[in-house]
């Protein structure tokens, strides 16, 4: 017997039209558009607007001054906040996505 066809879509990230179509999008860097998406990709739920991300896990995709920049990039033009939690020694990135 053959196995089922599964009806599920595979793993996707969204990525709304208006967004892409904004000047704001259009005017930022490919690094800050590559840390938008994978910052995206975070996300379990649609309506879940708090991520975090390890620079570990960005460091396939670019260099960390490139992610850095990036991330201060997104903050500027007001699509993602960023806030530190934790203690003294391991503190912890919480991206905040508009």
């Amino acid at each position: 017997m053959g196995r089922k066809k599964s009806k599920r879509l595979p793993p996707f990230t969204p990525t709304p039209n208006d967004l892409i179509d904004s000047e704001t999008y259009k005017k930022l860097s490919n690094a800050a558009r590559v840390a938008y998406l994978l910052l995206c990709r975070q996300r379990k739920r649609f309506n879940q607007f708090e991520v975090n991300l390890p620079y570990s896990q960005a460091a396939t995709y670019m260099d960390r001054h490139t992610w850095s920049k990036a991330i201060k990039d997104l903050i500027s033009v007001g699509l993602i906040t960023k806030k530190q939690e934790g203690g003294l020694y391991r503190r912890i990135n919480i991206y905040g996505i508009f």
